[in-house]
């Protein structure tokens, strides 16, 4: 395995980083070109194989990306950053849209597929998420009026590190009998947490830290954060480094603007290798197997769900009756999802309970929910009257910047 790690490894951060590249040039979601990418140096060409790559490390190693993707993703949950008639309809649909979505797409899963109710669970909870790596490119794209740009780019900004906690939740229901060890992993993980953001900020604020180290001090956290976290409980991590990105975000005590450089440096090698390793470990047989009846899940996802929880969660705001509709239009899912996704499906096979269709099902509502939206979202948008005539100048998650 030593001849082959180096080169492996090198494979897999050039094709990341060269997607992403390619995917901002296009101004198409990223998640495209690097499942493309993913496909084709695992199963078509056999460049990249993660389980001999890796072997028993590729679980843990995952598992930690994931706990430092959500940790980037939530110090975004910054509450001041939502103003004006945005507040509501964006805070209705990360929470009441949130759980609708969860359950409607639960009950979907579990039509469709077949599955036991636990296992649709999994799923109905994972496609909660969306993400700004994919609506950030979208809304590039489709230039939607205000306040509607700053309602999509919000929710895909705040929704990913709730989605996926819930998702966490449900996961572990369906793996553990036990409800308390359920209670004291998310317990620990959040007091770990809370515990390493009080730390952060203490040295950030009463220690002679240089500025230029605070990135380099915030990643060195964040592992930290989830190392401690696992061995007090296992899968306890995830919970703790999306806490400690919370509170951080949320205090006053601590500049924490030079963190935002995480997600533009350390977050796009994370999302690139990590997004290559789980598609190049996706069957193209398990693909084809659930392609149909992924379909229908996209098509029952996109046509009837979103439609009716972007209902429910914008109804009596600021919001149009032709901008709620727009807003009905728009729920692409992200590497959020499709990461996640892949840790529950090593956890279950680790536990020694496969769920073979967790894996291609998310990532096959990843990638034709991207598709659908990209070629329709532009067309919509003008047809509903509620594209801007000119491009606004976005930042990476689709917030306008403000000069």
């Amino acid at each position: 395995m030593e001849s082959t790690l180096v080169p492996g490894l090198a494979v897999v951060v050039a094709l990341g980083v060269a997607g992403q590249v390619v995917a901002r040039a296009l101004r198409v979601p990223s998640v495209l070109v690097l499942l493309a990418l993913g496909l084709l140096a695992g199963p078509v060409l056999g460049l990249v194989d993660p389980d001999e790559l890796l072997g028993d490390a590729l679980f843990p190693l995952v598992s930690l990306a994931v706990g430092l993707l959500l940790f980037e993703e939530s110090l975004k949950l910054d509450r001041a950053r939502l103003r004006g008639g945005a507040r509501r309809p964006v805070a209705l649909l990360v929470t009441l849209g949130a759980v609708l979505t969860g359950l409607g797409a639960t009950a979907i899963a579990w039509l469709v597929l077949d599955l036991p109710l636990s296992h649709a669970g999994v799923i109905g909870a994972i496609l909660i998420v969306s993400g700004p790596t994919v609506v950030g490119p979208l809304l590039q794209v489709i230039r939607p009026k205000q306040p509607l740009e700053s309602v999509l780019a919000f929710e895909g900004i705040f929704i990913d590190p709730i989605g996926a906690a819930v998702a966490l939740t449900v996961a572990n229901v369906a793996l553990h009998a036990e409800s308390a060890h359920l209670g004291s992993t998310m317990i620990s993980g959040v007091l770990t947490g809370t515990v390493a953001a009080a730390a952060y900020v203490a040295l950030i604020r009463w220690t002679p830290v240089p500025r230029a180290t605070e990135v380099a001090l915030a990643f060195a956290t964040a592992l930290g954060t989830y190392a401690v976290a696992e061995s007090i409980h296992e899968e306890g991590g995830l919970f703790a480094t999306t806490v400690l990105g919370l509170v951080l975000a949320n205090q006053r005590w601590a500049d924490i603007e030079p963190l935002h450089e995480f997600g533009s440096h350390i977050g796009l090698l994370l999302i690139g290798s990590l997004f290559i390793l789980l598609a190049a470990r996706i069957e193209l047989g398990a693909l084809a197997a659930y392609a149909l009846p992924t379909l229908v899940i996209v098509a029952l996802l996109v046509l009837v769900l979103r439609p009716l929880v972007a209902a429910a969660a914008t109804a009596g705001s600021v919001l149009t009756l032709r901008e709620r509709a727009m807003v009905g239009w728009m729920a692409p899912r992200g590497i959020v999802a499709a990461s996640t996704a892949s840790v529950f499906a090593l956890r279950f096979e680790d536990a020694g309970e496969p769920f073979e269709a967790l894996v291609p099902v998310v990532f096959g509502v990843v990638l034709l929910t991207a598709v659908v939206y990209g070629l329709t979202g532009p067309l919509v948008a003008r047809l509903l009257g509620v594209r801007s005539p000119a491009p606004e100048v976005l930042d990476p998650d689709g917030v306008p910047v403000t000069r």
